[in-house]
């Protein structure tokens, strides 16, 4: 049932070290290029629904209220929000109590930190905004705590936009490990009949 598979293993132990070294260092490079690609779009999208990633949060920015400290397209890692004491200064995402945007994911920087009824209250405001938000949340409000930028997912949100992009962020690695794999086999193939050729330095007797 294996016998063929078995056969090429059989072959492939033939080959010369040096090559069958770079061909396993050259398909693993490929492999990971692919992986690493497959993973930055998923990441990229999930981005955008404000999806979950090993228990953190990854969020795109879609508006300027953060400006400067972060533009519509960036994409933010937050470590999900379980109730711990908040400060003046850190920022978080959370989802709107009322108003306009009630329900929304929105990310700002907590302004102020009161007490009401023993629970500790936030208000919280845009760094681009004149003045505080008109909510006051409470922990259940929450989502997560800003953790860190992910710059190159972000720019690889922005190339998924298009058709073109897309095939550049996921096709183009395919083809390389494609043209790899193809390369080897042609290349392998080549070096086994060499090697299995007779030799002119050998002797002929007739």
């Amino acid at each position: 049932m294996f016998t063929g598979t078995s056969a090429k293993k059989e072959e492939r132990k033939k080959l010369p070290v040096w090559y069958r070294a770079l061909s396993a260092v050259l398909t693993a490079l490929a492999v990971i290029a692919v992986c690493f690609c497959v993973v930055l779009a998923f990441i990229s999208s999930s981005g955008e629904k404000g999806g979950g990633l090993l228990g953190n949060i990854v969020l795109k920015v879609t508006s300027a209220s953060m400006e400067p400290t972060f533009s519509p397209g960036d994409v933010l890692l937050y470590s999900a929000y379980d109730g711990e004491e908040l400060a003046v200064g850190d920022i978080v995402v959370f989802r709107a109590p009322s108003g306009v945007y009630e329900g929304s994911l929105v990310t700002h920087r907590i302004s102020s930190v009161s007490e009401e009824d023993g629970e500790a209250v936030y208000r919280t405001k845009g760094d681009a905004a004149p003045s505080e938000d008109a909510w006051v949340l409470r922990a259940e409000d929450i989502v997560g705590v800003y953790s860190r930028e992910l710059p190159l997912v972000a720019d690889v949100s922005r190339h998924m936009q298009s058709a073109g992009g897309r095939m550049l962020v996921i096709g183009l690695p395919v083809i390389l490990l494609a043209a790899v794999l193809i390369a080897d086999a042609v290349l392998s193939r080549k070096l086994a009949k060499q090697k299995s050729a007779p030799s002119d330095k050998e002797p002929h007797f007739e």
